[in-house]
Parts: C-alpha cells; sequence; structure tokens
C-alpha cells in the first residue's frame, strides 16, 4: 500500500511537471514593462512622429516631435530620404518630463503588439498619417509600436489624440511650425 501510494504521488509530480513545461511554451513570453516615469532622471527620449501621405518625394513631409530630460525638439522632415528643412528646440527640465511621462503612461503609450509580421509599418493607409511611437535611448530603440489615422491598423495600442496631444502640448510652437504642411 505504501508503494502505491508514493507511485501516485511520482505519477502525479511528473504530470505537473509536464504541465508546467508545456504552459511555458504555449504562453506567449512576456516582456518586462519600465514605467515610462522611471525614465525621468535619464538620456532617454520618447518620440512620436506623424508620416503623411504617400505621394511624390518633394511634397511628403513627417512631423518628428523628440522629447527628452533637458530638451524637446519638434523636425519637419522633407521627402522619403527624411531630409531635415526645418527644427525647433526648447528647455526641458526631469521634474516637467517626469508628468510628461507618467500622462503618456497613463494614456497607453506602452500598450502594444509586438508583432514581426507587421513591423514594416510603410504603405499603410496610404493616404492618411502613420504614428510612430518610440523610446529611444541613444540609439538603441527600447520600444516602438505604430498606428494610423486610418483606423485599426498597426501595433499600437494606446490613445492616439490624446497622445498626440500630449506631445503638442510640449512644443509652444507646433501650430505656426506646422501649419502649412499637408499632415
Amino acid at each position: 500500500m505504501r508503494y502505491f501510494l508514493v507511485f501516485l504521488i511520482t505519477i502525479g509530480l511528473i504530470v505537473l511537471a509536464f504541465v508546467i513545461i508545456l504552459k511555458s511554451f504555449s504562453s506567449a513570453p512576456s516582456k518586462p514593462v519600465t514605467p515610462l516615469v522611471d525614465y525621468s532622471n535619464t538620456n532617454t527620449v520618447i518620440e512620436m512622429t506623424i508620416d503623411g501621405p504617400v505621394n511624390d518625394d518633394p511634397d511628403h513631409n513627417a512631423i518628428q516631435m523628440i522629447i527628452g530630460q533637458t530638451q524637446n525638439e519638434i523636425n519637419i522632415i522633407q521627402g522619403y530620404q527624411n531630409s531635415v528643412i526645418r527644427t525647433q528646440s526648447y528647455p526641458n527640465n526631469s521634474a516637467a518630463y517626469g508628468w510628461f511621462l507618467r500622462s503618456l503612461d497613463l494614456a497607453g503609450y506602452t500598450e502594444g503588439k509586438s508583432d514581426p509580421n507587421l513591423a514594416d509599418y510603410r504603405g499603410y493607409c496610404s493616404t492618411g498619417d502613420v504614428y510612430i511611437f518610440q523610446v529611444l535611448t541613444g540609439s538603441t530603440v527600447v520600444e516602438q509600436y505604430w498606428a494610423t489615422s486610418c483606423g485599426g491598423q498597426g501595433t499600437f495600442k494606446g490613445e492616439i489624440p490624446l497622445v498626440e496631444t500630449l506631445f503638442q502640448a510640449q512644443l509652444p510652437d507646433y501650430g505656426s511650425i506646422t501649419s502649412n504642411l499637408n499632415i
């Protein structure tokens, strides 16, 4: 009887081990999510680019907004080779950056899906805008998601209008700098 009980416990432990192993293979790996506010005292920057409709090279524009601990910057980009035709910088500080980062966290800036089949956003929503959201440490892309103005396309799962408003609010001359663009 004692041997039978030990046998049943052994079989149960083996089955449990197999279930745990199979479950670890079947579940998608979860990436650790660092709250954005943890970057407030670092050189990590948060970037949003609005890439306009697909058209001829000289008329193609994009707006790149880069927010960092010590400086905020807006770049107006012309063409598909990303020529910066205008740039404007503004001072920033870690306290303001922290508030901005916390607001982005609450707006879902780090929510998205990492699908390698959707890594290339070119050509989606060809008559509208593509929004690219990045977290950058130096030249390393820590995180990148994208969405479109056409709806339902992309990897970004946050609140696009709120995120766009938060970025624009960091750049006092945003309206005048972007007023003549086809975006």
